[in-house]
Formats: structure tokens, C-alpha cells, sequence
């Protein structure tokens, strides 16, 4: 059985206190679930599918599957202002896990945005977003892109007569129109999610 060591992997993943999912679970003391990840106790039926809610996961699964097996490492590479004016900055901040079936041919990267120009949309200043290294787009998705070589943005792509424009999410931010050999596309952004 799996449980002990998927509580645990879970917890972690969704940057978790054991404090924090005993107090979602009722409980008023992290003892509980400190037992549970030590394997020296096991939940009751009801407390397990309140565990399979809160980490959206099959009851089955985080008993039987070995859930870290599931998972990809991607690194996550520096910083991207989800605004204007920020330089790249390929260094390895550290990595974040994501589902095999997220995980396909290709490379593919996470980004920590800075700044609000994409809020609209619900990417933040905090938040990762999972890229997928590429040099074209489809109008209108959401891209990375690098601008006179040096600045790096979020920003939705909207082609137009021999220019495209760099779109924001957020109406204090105004478009940008480029030749597109001003442009350099590094990846489509794919998804973001929420770091605590």
C-alpha cells in the first residue's frame, strides 16, 4: 500500500502543513496526520475520501499507485514579468512536478511570472507558468516572448497585416505591435499554477 508515502508526496506538492490539512480535515492537532505519514496509524473510510477531495485524486489511487512515478521533474527557469521590462534569466530556481500525461515530445519549462498584466486571465505575481518551448503560436494564444533580446513577457499573440501585437490581460497595460522580426517566440504557455 501506497498511502503513507502519497499523503506525504501530496502534502509537499501542494506546499501543505500538516497543521494546515489537519485543520482542513477537523482535526485540532497535526498529530493525526503526522501518524499517517509515519505509517504507524491509518484514516477511517470517510476520512480518506475527504483526503482524495482536497489533493483531487481517486481514493484507489492514493492508496494503491505509486503517484510520485506519475510525475515529471521540470525545471523551472528564472523569472518572466507578466508586464514589460524584464530581463531573461535562464537559471534553474528550482523544479515542479507535473502529470506524465501533461508531458509530451518536446521541452517543456515552468517560469516564475512577476508583475499583473495577465491577471485577467488569473496569472499573478507568484504563480508558475508551465511553457512549452516552441517558436510559433496560434493567434491568440498565450506565448512567451523575448524582445530586443534581452526583455521577456507573457502576453496573448494576435497577428495582424505584417506585424503582430502582444496583447495583455489587464486594461491598465497597452498593446505592443511588432515587425515580426522583433519578436522571438519562446513557448506557449500551457498552464499556470498557484505557489504558496
Amino acid at each position: 500500500m501506497e498511502f503513507k508515502d502519497n499523503l506525504r508526496y501530496l502534502r509537499h506538492a501542494n506546499k501543505m502543513s500538516q497543521d494546515e490539512l489537519a485543520e482542513k480535515l477537523g482535526y485540532k492537532s497535526f498529530t493525526t496526520v503526522q501518524k499517517w505519514e509515519d505509517g504507524s496509524s491509518f484514516p477511517r473510510v470517510s476520512t480518506l475520501d475527504k483526503i482524495a477531495k482536497i489533493f483531487d485524486i481517486d481514493v484507489d489511487h492514493l492508496l494503491n499507485l505509486n503517484i510520485r512515478s506519475t510525475q515529471v521533474a521540470v525545471p523551472i527557469l528564472g523569472e518572466v514579468k507578466a508586464g514589460y521590462d524584464m530581463y531573461a534569466n535562464e537559471d534553474i530556481y528550482g523544479y515542479e512536478y507535473c502529470n506524465n500525461s501533461e508531458y509530451g515530445p518536446g521541452e517543456y519549462f515552468y517560469l516564475k511570472v512577476k508583475g499583473d498584466s495577465m491577471i485577467d486571465l488569473r496569472i499573478g505575481e507568484g504563480d508558475i507558468v508551465y511553457v512549452h518551448k516552441q517558436d510559433y503560436l496560434d493567434d491568440k494564444d498565450i506565448g512567451v516572448f523575448l524582445l530586443d533580446n534581452n526583455e521577456v513577457t507573457i502576453k496573448k499573440i494576435l497577428y495582424g497585416d505584417n506585424k503582430l501585437t502582444l496583447k495583455a490581460a489587464n486594461p491598465a497595460y497597452p498593446d505592443r505591435s511588432f515587425a515580426p522580426d522583433e519578436v522571438r517566440i519562446l513557448g506557449k504557455v500551457l498552464h499556470n499554477k498557484v505557489l504558496f
